[in-house]
């Protein structure tokens, strides 16, 4: 699964070997990491961010952005206040991508009052009080995104609910099962 994650930097010594294990942790589980925080600096999506002295902003936004919008999930440790970092989570969010928000348990006042009504269970904030508590905040998590199924309606017409039919006979399965196969194979053989 990819995910983007996010953090205050404003005292980026103080909480960079946190945000390390946390990068360390979610790799150890098959998770792969999008966000420019990640990347060497050889790497060609990075080239907005060192762009920012020359006026750059744009091409940090426009790089955040899209690799917000190619994520799967998105991770935020709000334990510092950011304006940015409450920003990406609003952005995710908008775009239905599933966000956690972990938070140390003495930093309620950095969980903005917005996170806290229905955002369509796309929204789950947790506490932690040791960086152990964080391991199993993000092996939870990711466990119940992966396997959690999510129900959407589409309309079809009617050469395709004959073969989802004939298909789902003669395998004995529910339309839905023999669509579900199809997808995940499209997605093994084509993975964008």
């Amino acid at each position: 699964m990819k995910y983007y994650f996010t953090a205050s930097t404003k005292n980026l010594k103080e909480d960079l070997s946190r945000y390390k294990l946390i990068v360390t942790w979610l790799k150890s589980l098959g998770h792969e990491g999008l966000n420019y925080v990640h990347m060497s600096k050889n790497d060609p999506r990075k080239k907005g961010f060192y762009l920012l002295e020359k006026g750059g902003e744009i091409n940090v936004y426009k790089l955040q952005t899209s690799l917000i919008n190619k994520s799967d999930i998105l991770i935020a440790d709000v334990t510092k206040e950011s304006i940015t970092v409450g920003y990406q989570i609003a952005y995710a969010l908008r775009k239905k991508i599933p966000v956690l928000v972990i938070a140390g348990e003495k930093s309620e006042k950095s969980i903005s009052i917005m996170l806290f009504h229905d955002h369509y269970g796309l929204l789950t904030i947790k506490h932690y009080k040791t960086e152990v508590d964080i391991k199993k905040i993000l092996e939870e998590y990711t466990k119940s995104v992966i396997s959690e199924k999510i129900k959407f309606n589409f309309f079809i017409n009617i050469t395709i609910n004959n073969y989802l039919s004939k298909r789902s006979e003669r395998e004995k399965k529910p339309k839905s099962e023999v669509l579900r196969e199809i997808v995940l194979k499209e997605i093994r053989n084509n993975p964008v």
